[in-house]
C-alpha cells in the first residue's frame, strides 16, 4: 500500500493519504531553533538544546497518536461545524476531506478542501531567526459569501524536558502568560531569578484569545473538539500557573472565489521587544516569502555539492534529495530529539556525530571543522573519549572525567576516521597542528589526540592481545566488560592504525609511522589467530573467556559487524574476507536487510548482556540495524562483488518500501534505525527509530563513495566504482576543493568493477586517482569500466 510519492522537482515527499501507519515527520530549522513537525502538524520545538530550551511541548508514546503540535482550526460561524487544516486534530471523514501534505527541504506544507474552503498551510522556520512561521492562506470555493474563524493551538513546554515530564508538583505552578495587542507572552522565571521567554503573534487582528490550555480545550475534552473552537470564541484566559497554550482567533468573511492571509509567529525572545519587532518585519508577506527564498537557496547550496543520474531512481532521489537531507538533520541535532528520543540526550553523542560528519564534510566542511573540534574537547588527556558531550556548557575540568564503567572502547577511535574524512576532503593539514584542549586537563595538537587515541587503545587489551571491550564497543547492549575482547573494536583499531599512519608519513614523522605499522600488524598477527572460526569471525570474548559468536555459540553463532570490518579495516586476508560475506550472505541477509546477528537469542544470558533481553527480531537481537547494513555495502563493494553491494543496499533503501508502506510502517524517505527481523513472529520488515541515526551518514558514504566510487583521497579524486553489471553507465556531479567534476562513468563490457581508461579534460590519465595538478576549475571526467 502508498501513501505518498517523491516529488524530486521540488524536492518533496507528498503524502496524498493522510492516515500513515505512524508519524512521519519533518525537521523545520537549519542553526539553533529546532521544529519537529508531522504529517498532522504535531510535534514540538526546541532553542539551542532540546533538553532545557524546550518552546513547545508534545506527548510521547501518546494516545491518540501525534499531539499536540502546531494546529489551526477553521470554523464556520454560521453552521457551526469546524475541522483543522491538517487531518487531525479533528479528523473529519476522509469521503469529505481531502487533504495532501508535502514535506520539503526545512518546509512542510498542507493542502485542504472541505465544506467548500480550500486551505493552503505552510510552516517553516527561517535561516536565522529562533522562530516558526505558520502561514495560512483560505479560499471560499463555494458560491455564497463565508463568516470563518481561524484559531491556532499549540502548548508551551516547560523549557527544561525533565521538569516537564515528571515535577508536576513545582512546574505547573511556575508560567506566567500574558497578552497585549495580538501578541501572547509566554514567560517562566526559575528559582535564580533568570526567565525563559516566548511569544505567539497574529498579524490579522485577534477577535478572542486564551493561554490556559484547560479553558481552551475544555474539562474531558481534547484537541479534537476543544470547547473554545465549538463555541465560537476563546475566554480571553490569562494562565498564572498551569498549563499554558497559546491559542489566538482570527475572524473574517469571504466573498465567493476571495482568498485571504494570516500569518502567526511562535519564537523566542521577549513578546514586548522581540515579539513586535517580528509582527512588524513580517506584516509585509514580501518579508515572508523572502525569508522562504533564503530557505531554499540555503538547502539547494548543501545538496548541490553532490549530484547523481543513475539508471535508478531510487538511487537519484536517495542521494540526490532525502540522503543527504537526512546526513544534515543528523549533523545538526545527533541523537537529541525526535518522535522516538525525547530530548534527555541532549548534546553529541561521541561515537554518533564522529560518525555523522561522514556524510556532510563533502558540502560543509568548515562546520565539519568546528564539529570536530567540539568532538576533540570531549576528549581526555589519557586518550579516550567522553560518551557524550554538550559544547553549549562544555568546560575544561576533572568533573567530565567519566567513571571506569563509562569508557567505552571505539568512541575516540572514531577520532581516526573523522579527522582523515575532513583532510582528504580539505587538504587541509594544518588542522592537525591546531592545539585543542582536552576535557579534564591541558591541551595538545589535533595530531597529538589522535596519537593519544591510539595510545590508549594499546594499554587497552585482553589475554588474546585484542582490544578490552570495557563498558561497550558500538554495539552498547553487547556485554563485553572485564577481560572481555572486542573483536569489532579491533578491527575499527587496525583501520584507525592504518590512518595514523598515512598522515604520520605525510607530515614526515616517520619515527611514529614505523612505530604504528608495527602496532597495526600486531593487531592483525592477533586476529588472524584468535578472531576466525572458519568460516566467519567471531564478534569476542566473555570476560569467563567464551566465545560470543561462533560456530561453538548455543546462541547467536554469527554476527555483521565483525564480518563487514574484516574487510573494511582491511586486517582479512581476500580469502577469509570473501569467505566471511559468504558467510552473512548465507545466514544473516534478508529482503529486508541484513540480520545484526543469527540465531536470535531466546534465553537471557547474563554473561553476554541487554541484547539477550530483547525478544527475537527486535532492536540488537536479530533485528536488521540498517546503520551495519552500510557496511556490509561497502565491504562487498571492496571486494568488487557489485551486483551483491548493490542488492543489499535496495534491501534495506526506506525509498523501495514506498509501495509496501503499510508493512514499513515509517518514513519511506529516510533512514531508519532498524527493521524488525526475520525471527520475529509478527512484524518481519517493519521499520522503527526513524531519521536520527548514523544509517544516514554511512548509507550516504556507501552508495557516493563506494557503489558510485567518487571518492576524496589526500592526492586529488578517486574513481572507483563497484555496480550491478548490468547499469550501462551513470554521471555524477560533484564539488572538490572548490572545483567542479561532472563525471561520466561507461560500463560497456558488462562488469562491477575497475577502470581500464580515465579521461580528465580530453588527457587520458593512468589509474583511477584525478591528482590535483590535473584538475581545473570545472572538470569533464569520462571513466571507462572494463
Amino acid at each position: 500500500m502508498r501513501y505518498g510519492y517523491f516529488d524530486d522537482l521540488h524536492a518533496e515527499y507528498v503524502i496524498e493519504r493522510p492516515d500513515t501507519p505512524m508519524s512521519w515527520i519533518n525537521y523545520l530549522g537549519t542553526a539553533d531553533y529546532c521544529g519537529i513537525i508531522s504529517n498532522h502538524a504535531a510535534g514540538y520545538a526546541f532553542y539551542r538544546s532540546a533538553k532545557t530550551g524546550r518552546l513547545l511541548r508534545f506527548r510521547f508514546n501518546s494516545i491518540p497518536m501525534d499531539r499536540p503540535g502546531r494546529y489551526i482550526y477553521i470554523r464556520d460561524n454560521t453552521d457551526g461545524d469546524y475541522w483543522s487544516a491538517t487531518w487531525q486534530p479533528v479528523g473529519k471523514s476522509l469521503d469529505r476531506y481531502r487533504t495532501v501534505c508535502r514535506h520539503g527541504m526545512g518546509y512542510t506544507r498542507f493542502t485542504t478542501e472541505y465544506a467548500d474552503i480550500k486551505t493552503d498551510y505552510r510552516v517553516f522556520v527561517p535561516i536565522d531567526r529562533p522562530l516558526e512561521l505558520w502561514e495560512i492562506e483560505v479560499e471560499n470555493l463555494s458560491d455564497r459569501e463565508r463568516d470563518l474563524s481561524l484559531f491556532t493551538y499549540a502548548e508551551w513546554c516547560f523549557w527544561r524536558m525533565d521538569q516537564d515530564l515528571s515535577n508536576f508538583q513545582y512546574i505547573l505552578y511556575t508560567c506566567r502568560m500574558g497578552y497585549e495587542d495580538g501578541i501572547i507572552d509566554y514567560t517562566l522565571r526559575w528559582p535564580g531569578g533568570e526567565e525563559d521567554k516566548g511569544f505567539m503573534v497574529s498579524v490579522l487582528p485577534v477577535e478572542s484569545f486564551d493561554t490556559d490550555r484547560e479553558v481552551f480545550i475544555g474539562d474531558y475534552r481534547h484537541e479534537g473538539n476543544p470547547i473554545a473552537v465549538e463555541r465560537g470564541s476563546c475566554a480571553c484566559s490569562i494562565a498564572i500557573g498551569g498549563n499554558a497554550c497559546g491559542a489566538l482567533q482570527n475572524r473574517f468573511t469571504l466573498a465567493p472565489g476571495e482568498k485571504k492571509y494570516a500569518l502567526f509567529i511562535v519564537g523566542i525572545g521577549d513578546a514586548r521587544t522581540v515579539g513586535r519587532a517580528m509582527l512588524e518585519r513580517y506584516r509585509d508577506r514580501v518579508k515572508v516569502e523572502e525569508d522562504f527564498a533564503r530557505l531554499g537557496e540555503y538547502w539547494r547550496e548543501r545538496l548541490g555539492k553532490y549530484r547523481c543520474v543513475t539508471p535508478s531512481p531510487l538511487v537519484n532521489t536517495m542521494v540526490n534529495v532525502w540522503n543527504q537531507y537526512q546526513c544534515h538533520t543528523t549533523f545538526n541535532w545527533s541523537r537529541s530529539a525526535s518522535f522516538n528520543e525525547a530530548g534527555g540526550r541532549d548534546g553529541l553523542g561521541y561515537r554518533d556525530t564522529n560518525q555523522d560528519t561522514l556524510g556532510v564534510v563533502h558540502a560543509i566542511p568548515h562546520l565539519v571543522r568546528n564539529k570536530l573540534i567540539d568532538l576533540l574537547k570531549g576528549q581526555l588527556a589519557e586518550g579516550y573519549a567522553m560518551h557524550s558531550v554538550q559544547p553549549l556548557t562544555w568546560t575544561q575540568g576533572p568533573e567530565n572525567v567519566p567513571p571506569p564503567e563509562g569508557i567505552f572502547s571505539d568512541d575516540h577511535l572514531w577520532l581516526l576516521l573523522s579527522v582523515p574524512a575532513y583532510i582528504k576532503e580539505t587538504g587541509d593539514f594544518a588542522f592537525l597542528e591546531e592545539r585543542v584542549p582536552f576535557a579534564d586537563r591541558d591541551e595538545a595538537t589535533v595530531y597529538e589526540h589522535l596519537r593519544r587515541a591510539l595510545d590508549f587503545s594499546w594499554t587497552k587489551r585482553g589475554p588474546h592481545g585484542l582490544l578490552l571491550g570495557l563498558a561497550a564497543d558500538w554495539n552498547d547492549c553487547l556485554n563485553l566488560t572485564g577481560k572481555g575482547e572486542s573483536i569489532w573494536s579491533s578491527f575499527l583499531y587496525h583501520r584507525a592504525l592504518g590512518e595514523f599512519v598515512e598522515l604520520a608519513q605525510r607530515c614526515g614523522n616517520e619515527a611514529d609511522a614505523r612505530l604504528y605499522e608495527e602496532r597495526q600488524r600486531e593487531i592483525k598477527a592477533r586476529l588472524d589467530e584468535y578472531a576466525w572460526d572458519g568460516e566467519w569471525f567471531i564478534r569476542g570474548y566473555l570476560d569467563s573467556g567464551r566465545k560470543l559468536g561462533g560456530r561453538e555459540s548455543e546462541q547467536a553463532k554469527i554476527f555483521i559487524n565483525s564480518q563487514t570490518w574484516a574487510v573494511i579495516s582491511g586486517a582479512a586476508d581476500p580469502e577469509k574476507g570473501r569467505l566471511a560475506m559468504d558467510s552473512l550472505w548465507k545466514y544473516l541477509a534478508t529482503e529486508h536487510g541484513v540480520v545484526k546477528n543469527w540465531p536470535a537469542y531466546r534465553t537471557t544470558d547474563t554473561e553476554i548482556g541487554a541484547i539477550t533481553s530483547f525478544p527475537p527480531g527486535l532492536k540488537e537481537n536479530a533485528a536488521i540495524f540498517c546503520h551495519t547494513n552500510t557496511w556490509a555495502v561497502i565491504a562487498e563493494c571492496l571486494l568488487g562483488r557489485g551486483d551483491r553491494a548493490f542488492a543489499l543496499y535496495l534491501s534495506f533503501l526506506p525509498a523501495a518500501k514506498n509501495d509496501r508502506a503499510e508493512l514499513y510502517t515509517m518514513e519511506p524517505y529516510v533512514y531508519s534505525q532498524f527493521i524488525t527481523g526475520k525471527e520475529h513472529p509478527y512484524h518481519f520488515g517493519r521499520a522503527r527509530n526513524s531519521w536520527l541515526t548514523g544509517t544516514a551518514s554511512w548509507a550516504f558514504v556507501a552508495v557516493s563513495q563506494y557503489i558510485l566510487g567518487i571518492r576524496p583521497d589526500y592526492d586529488g579524486l578517486v574513481i572507483d566504482p563497484s555496480i550491478p553489471p548490468e547499469w550501462e553507465g551513470f554521471e555524477v556531479t560533484r564539488v572538490y576543493r572548490g572545483k567542479t567534476f561532472h563525471i561520466k562513468v561507461r560500463n560497456p563490457k558488462g562488469v562491477s568493477r575497475g577502470v581500464a581508461e580515465l579521461l580528465v579534460n580530453g588527457k587520458i590519465l593512468p589509474g583511477n586517482l584525478i591528482p590535483h595538478g590535473a584538475m581545473a576549475a570545472a572538470n569533464e571526467v569520462e571513466a571507462v569500466l572494463g
